[in-house]
């Protein structure tokens, strides 16, 4: 009978600390806009906020603002459609960190979900040049959530 009682207190204490794994924090957000450098401006101006650096110098169609406590806003140039209507796409997001990026992927399967790559290869994931791992998924609204495991 102790056998049993230390098998199932070894087996609640395993679930428990791998669900506490997948604990969630916000990383950051992204909006489109129709002008860029209007609305970096904007913000740095208007919010105090300070531009960081991006992992990709090189694209200007994307900036990141602090926004403190380790968390962005990301300001993306809108692709507009032939109506000049703006495009809603995988670039507006939110996007969460996770401690444990392949675990929580499994967890994922185990649920049903699909997940892919931002270019929207199934049950792939990608690395930013700054080595951080996202994949990307909908919920059932269709808005788009970004899993990475920056600075986990």
């Amino acid at each position: 009978m102790k056998n049993l009682i230390l098998l199932l207190v070894l087996n609640f204490s395993f679930f428990y600390s791998n669900a506490q794994s997948f604990k969630l924090e916000h990383d950051h957000s992204t909006i489109q806009v129709e002008n860029i450098d209007t609305s970096v401006q904007f913000y740095k101006d208007i919010l105090n906020l300070k531009e960081l650096e991006t992992p990709w110098p090189e694209y200007k169609l994307i900036r990141f603002l602090d926004t403190g406590k380790n968390q962005q806003l990301h300001i993306a140039q809108a692709q507009v459609d032939k109506y000049g209507d703006i495009k809603v796409n995988k670039v507006l997001h939110l996007a969460f960190a996770v401690k444990d990026f392949d675990g929580y992927l499994e967890y994922l399967s185990e649920k049903g979900i699909k997940y892919s790559n931002f270019a929207g290869e199934s049950k792939k994931q990608q690395s930013r040049p700054d080595g951080v791992r996202q994949i990307y998924f909908q919920d059932p609204d269709g808005y788009w959530i970004e899993i990475n495991d920056v600075g986990r």
